[in-house]
């Protein structure tokens, strides 16, 4: 009798034991986050061993179909393991790295600074809420398409002389204020006493294109003025081929340069829609599409340190590949173009460039035949380093 209580104590302790166990098997065999494509109904199971995938409360569905949520695996109704699922309709994506000249029309007109007008009283400089970096966006009702159009709507017979109400936005918030012309003495027209500009336009890499729909990802970056530093609000623009004049090696302190151009008259590659802080976004044509290479969708969920390679055009016509080394990434990072840090590796890049240049933005980076991001940033104290997003971040926000 006793020998069979032992035998039934043993069993007792071996099942505790593989109970107890099980759930440390399954937590270390499972990933810790997934891209998956198709129906999520197949990753959904019963019994012992569940499994139910809850979509983000703060992440739809976006226009590229892309969207993210948890797989909670659970084992006797416990929790055991919650997996980050990221969810493509399609699991694959054209990676470019084609230089392309930029140009971009804003809502609205940036104020880059003021000016006192002379009236009849002498040097006066207009009081106002307005300030550098500001995007005045309408006056009384009326949209402010150009630097030009503000002058035109203020000497407007039915305004002249008038205070009138402007709309602006400051860091993406919209506020109202009143402004009051003063009549220039010289050229008797009324004025504001700000200076203003209503376009942008350089030189960046076409990180990806969508193969059925031709919506393209580039920069991963904003656009921003370059004086105040202001996200441009896009009301148009284009993308063009770009001819490569020269490049200007980066050193230490000091972030090197592509030196191209790009004739505005020609035919456009495609159209820019959208200017966000993870890049510029709209559609190409096919022309484009045919010097892309069609790789897997990678991101935040499959990027890790090791080697990986970056895509680029330093001719802006030949796109060659360069080897890299990530050295850093910061999964839970979710809200940053500067995500990824990497260490360029190749020699031929280095001696062509000293690291990372201006005009790399945008420069795919892949990653065990997965695009995963795009190059954003370059270290000032050392060009071989950069920053990079990652590609689930620039379509969540294309």
């Amino acid at each position: 009798m006793k020998f069979i209580k032992y035998l039934v104590g043993a069993y007792v302790c071996f099942f505790v034991c593989v109970l107890m166990l099980v759930p440390i098997i399954i937590n270390d065999s499972l990933p810790n986050s997934m891209i998956i494509s198709g129906d999520i109904d197949n990753y959904i199971k019963k019994g012992i061993v569940s499994t139910q995938y809850y979509p983000s409360s703060t992440t739809a569905t976006t226009a590229s179909n892309f969207s993210n949520g948890q797989l909670q695996v659970k084992y006797l109704g416990l929790t055991v393991k919650n997996i980050d699922i990221y969810k493509v309709e399609k699991d694959e994506i054209y990676a470019c790295g084609k230089t392309v000249g930029v140009a971009l029309q804003s809502k609205g007109v940036v104020v880059v600074g003021q000016n006192p007008i002379i009236t009849e009283n002498g040097k006066e400089i207009i009081s106002s809420n307005i300030n550098i970096g500001d995007i005045l966006c309408e006056i009384e009702g009326e949209y402010v398409e150009t630097a030009e159009s503000v002058s035109k709507i203020i000497n407007d017979k039915q305004y002249q002389g008038k205070e009138l109400v402007a709309k602006y936005k400051r860091d993406g918030q919209t506020h109202y204020t009143t402004l009051k012309p003063k009549l220039d003495k010289e050229s008797q027209t009324y004025k504001l006493g700000l200076w203003v500009r209503d376009d942008a336009s350089g030189i960046g890499t076409m990180t990806y294109v969508k193969g059925d729909t031709l919506e393209f990802g580039a920069l991963g970056h904003p656009i921003s003025d370059i004086d105040t530093g202001a996200i441009m609000d896009v009301f148009d623009g284009n993308i063009y081929k770009c001819s490569i004049l020269s490049i200007d090696k980066g050193t230490r302190g000091k972030a090197g340069e592509m030196k191209g151009i790009f004739v505005q008259s020609q035919k456009s590659l495609g159209q820019v829609n959208k200017n966000t802080d993870y890049g510029i976004f709209g559609t190409t044509t096919n022309d484009l599409l045919q010097c892309c290479k069609k790789v897997k969708i990678g991101g935040r969920s499959t990027a890790k340190a090791g080697k990986a390679k970056i895509l680029c055009s330093l001719d802006g016509k030949n796109i060659e590949e360069f080897d890299i080394e990530i050295i850093k990434t910061s999964y839970k990072s979710k809200n940053s173009n500067k995500s990824l840090v990497f260490k360029v590796t190749d020699k031929d890049l280095i001696k062509k460039t000293g690291g990372i240049i201006q005009g790399m933005s945008g420069s795919p980076i892949i990653q065990n035949g997965r695009l995963i991001g795009a190059v954003t940033h370059v270290f000032l104290n050392d060009a071989t380093k950069g920053f990079g997003v990652y590609l689930d971040l620039m379509l969540e926000n294309s």
